[in-house]
């Protein structure tokens, strides 16, 4: 797999935390820190303090007893009702008309003006499977890390739009 270029932005760097984050369980500043600077990102501690401010980041306590960084509309895929994956739950029952698959993509089609709800919901919920949307008017391409992550997407997106969970 082709190593992922980071541009030295603000918003780049933040969505880099956001991303560690929701993979690993990260206990200090330290430790992200480092998982940045693995990821060819070299932040002070002061910037970093400040961004996991600007995520409104806290710790919770995890299974372990542990105290680990959330950061808030970051939900694991989950049967929860709130937060991002509920959020696309209820864009998939309204807007998703049809589902079709190419290889490692899947085209999503919606009513005209809707696609870029239904792409910002599926960026939102952080399926690792998925590498991007692209959205237009009425239909959105998803790219994903393979073909049977894609066919395995597209099913749960139609049960879904069913008003079902997988």
């Amino acid at each position: 797999m082709d190593k992922i270029s980071i541009p030295a932005t603000r918003t780049a760097r933040q969505a880099k935390i956001i991303d560690i984050v929701a993979e690993n369980r990260v206990s200090s500043q330290i430790e992200l820190r480092t998982q940045l600077q693995q990821a060819g990102i070299d932040v002070t501690q002061a910037t970093l303090s400040r961004d996991l401010e600007e995520l409104h980041a806290f710790k919770e306590y995890g299974a372990d007893g542990k105290k680990v960084y959330r950061i808030p509309n970051i939900v694991e895929i989950s049967d929860s009702e709130s937060g991002a994956r509920g959020q696309l739950e209820r864009w998939a029952r309204e807007i998703i008309t049809s589902a079709r698959q190419a290889m490692n993509q899947i085209i999503l089609r919606t009513p005209p003006g809707a696609a870029q709800l239904l792409a910002s919901a599926i960026d939102h919920a952080l399926f690792p499977e998925v590498l991007g949307c692209i959205a237009g008017d009425d239909t959105v391409l998803v790219i994903t890390t393979s073909t049977s992550s894609a066919a395995e997407l597209k099913e749960e997106l139609l049960l879904l739009a069913q008003g079902q969970k997988k």
